[in-house]
This record gives structure tokens, C-alpha cells and sequence, in this order.
């Protein structure tokens, strides 16, 4: 059975809790290791673990065939883990869930994690997702419509070289998959009813899916719908399961035998729980509850620039140096002051 590593933070009772990465993983017939950097209590005490030795461990002696990064604090560890992936002698297909941002435009991280990921991490990454904030802080460029955020996303893949996923609240219904020449709106799927969409970890399903040989859009393709209820596990694991939808067809002269339904289990909506674990601007990195702040309005235009070769979109293939990191950075804490501001005054 082949492992999926994980690494990442963990805050309890939230979206950034390491058991939804086990239970996806397990579901789709895989081998879980997980580790944890940092455990924050419900009262947002972090108690920091020494991690240098398990990674050293779990890349000397279980051979994982993909590593999934989620949502990490320190900036040590993420150095650490980024010269460990440089020092292997092969190619670690990594995916990254950052959670730099919040959905709700909460910085999750200090400035020096932010220049750790981008900097070292980031260019051992194969597959990013982030939302539409993280968009324009690794991109530098202001998204206030559609087709600005399909510009962000071909300037970090040509920046880093990794494949690029745009999934936000504010989209309706819909993703930007860039993955090579390929970058597209992609609709997602519609999540069937009684389907629980925290029940399961996005980067978690798709590291999953890539242990199985099928390609990086697939992977991506087969993690969005899995997370929704809309894919199932039998399509990689090759196990029929059961539903209880259906009878069995009757075989003659034999009493028909009716299923019995699967268990519905109740988890927690990783969207909300983001919310909610996310709110101030400049608390300690573990937001507080009960206050809410309004989505950012985009619209629907097209960019007709976006059908040119690489390289004539402008600023795709702009390298930022590292001073202009630290502008981009506090210009978008302004703005995201900015937005709550504005936010703030309407809802008066």
C-alpha cells in the first residue's frame, strides 16, 4: 500500500484538523502519515513540537509517494522541509495548501512564513491551491475581475513552474485549474444532497489521487468532485461501493435482498470553520469567532489577451526581487483594511 505524507498545523475543531487528512486519505485506500508542527488549542495556545526528526525519519525510512504542506506557522519548519526536498535524490510530487490567507481576507501568517514558502518552498511545489487573496499576493497583481485572477494564476505558474488552483467562496460554483498551457474557469461539480463537504481535505484527496498514475489535471479534477460527494473512491481503488440506492436485481426462484444504507457521518464545514477560526487582522494567528466580513464582488469579463503565447500577457514573466515581496505584502494588508472598511460602511 503505497503512504501519503502529510505536514501541517493543527487547530482544534476546525478545518485545520489533521483528521480530516486521515480520513480522506484512508478513504481512498491509502496509508496515512501525518505530522503536526504546532498544536493550537481551543483557547489559542500553541504548543510548537520539534518536527526535524520525524521528517528525517519519514523520508529515510517510509518512502512516501507524495507529500501533502497545509497550513504551517513556523518558518523554521518550512525551511527545514523545503532543504530536506532539495537534498532528495528524486523527484517528490508535493502539493501545497498554504492557507496564508483566510477566505474571509484574515492573515493567517507572519511575514517571515509567507518569504519561507515563497522564496525556498515553493519551487519544490507541484500543485498550488490557494484562494483569490493568495492569488494576488504571489502573483502582485490586483484582481478586481475575472479575468485577472486567470493572469494571476499563469504568472505564478511561469514564476514557480507549479500547476496552479484558484478555488474561492466569492466564485460561483466554479475554480481556475491552470495546468501547463492549459488555464480555464472550471465549473464544479453539484454536491448531492445530504453530502457533507467537510467530511473530507481537498489537498489531501488530491495528493491521493496522484498516487494512483493518473495526471495532474485528473488528480485535481477527482479531488474537487471527491470533496464534493460528486466522485467516488471506487474510480481509483477500483471497489464497488455501497449506496443503498438500489435494490439488487433478483435472481430466479430467490428472495431479494435489500442493501443497507451506508452511515451518514457529521463533520465540520471546513468553508465556516476557515471563518471562523480566521477574523483579526493582527491576532496572535489564531482568528476569533462570530464576526463575519462581506465577499469581494468580481464580474464576468473576459480577458481577451489571455488566448496570446506565454510571454505577451503583461507581467506574466516579471520576476519579483525580494524588497518588492515585502511591499506587496504589507500593500495587501492595506487593502484588505481597505475592503473590510468599505465593507464595514455598507453594512451601516
Amino acid at each position: 500500500m503505497k503512504t501519503v505524507a502529510a505536514i501541517a498545523d493543527s487547530i482544534e475543531n476546525s478545518a485545520f484538523d489533521p483528521s480530516r487528512c486521515v480520513a480522506t486519505i484512508q478513504a481512498l485506500g491509502l496509508e496515512p502519515l501525518v505530522m503536526v508542527s504546532t498544536v493550537y488549542d481551543a483557547d489559542g495556545h500553541a504548543e510548537k513540537l520539534d518536527v526535524t526528526e520525524v521528517i528525517d525519519s519519514v523520508f529515510a525510512e517510509c518512502d512516501p509517494s507524495v507529500l501533502s504542506i497545509g497550513y504551517l506557522t513556523d518558518d523554521s519548519v518550512i525551511r527545514y522541509l523545503a532543504e530536506k526536498l532539495g537534498s532528495l535524490g528524486k523527484k517528490l510530487p508535493v502539493m501545497a495548501r498554504p492557507c496564508l490567507i483566510s477566505d474571509a481576507g484574515d492573515i493567517l501568517v507572519e511575514e517571515g512564513v509567507y518569504h519561507a514558502f515563497e522564496d525556498q518552498l515553493l519551487q519544490h511545489v507541484k500543485i498550488l491551491i490557494i484562494n483569490n487573496f493568495e492569488a494576488e499576493l504571489l502573483s502582485g497583481i490586483e484582481c478586481q475581475m475575472e479575468s485577472d485572477y486567470m493572469r494571476a494564476a499563469k504568472k505564478i505558474h511561469n514564476l514557480h513552474g507549479c500547476h496552479v488552483v484558484i478555488n474561492s467562496d466569492i466564485f460561483d460554483k466554479k475554480c481556475i485549474i491552470c495546468v501547463g498551457a492549459r488555464n480555464v474557469w472550471e465549473d464544479l461539480p453539484d454536491t448531492p444532497d445530504g453530502f457533507d463537504t467537510g467530511k473530507y481535505e481537498l489537498s489531501s484527496a488530491i495528493s491521493s489521487a496522484l498516487c494512483y498514475g493518473i495526471s495532474s489535471l485528473e488528480s485535481i479534477e477527482f479531488g474537487l468532485g471527491f470533496c464534493l460527494g460528486a466522485r467516488k473512491a471506487g474510480e481509483l481503488t477500483g471497489e464497488e461501493e455501497e449506496t443503498g440506492d438500489a435494490e439488487p436485481e433478483p435472481e430466479p426462484e430467490q428472495e431479494v435482498m435489500h442493501e443497507k444504507p451506508a452511515e451518514n457521518i457529521s463533520f465540520v464545514s471546513p468553508g465556516k470553520a476557515l471563518r471562523d477560526i480566521a477574523r483579526n487582522l493582527d491576532s496572535d494567528l489564531v482568528p476569533q469567532d462570530n464576526r463575519q466580513s462581506a465577499p469581494v464582488a468580481v464580474t464576468s469579463v473576459i480577458d481577451e489577451h489571455l488566448g496570446k503565447p506565454k510571454g505577451e500577457v503583461s507581467d506574466i514573466n516579471s520576476k519579483k526581487v525580494s524588497s518588492e515581496s515585502v511591499t506587496e505584502f504589507q500593500s495587501l494588508r492595506d487593502r484588505l483594511e481597505k475592503l473590510k472598511e468599505a465593507s464595514s460602511n455598507l453594512s451601516s
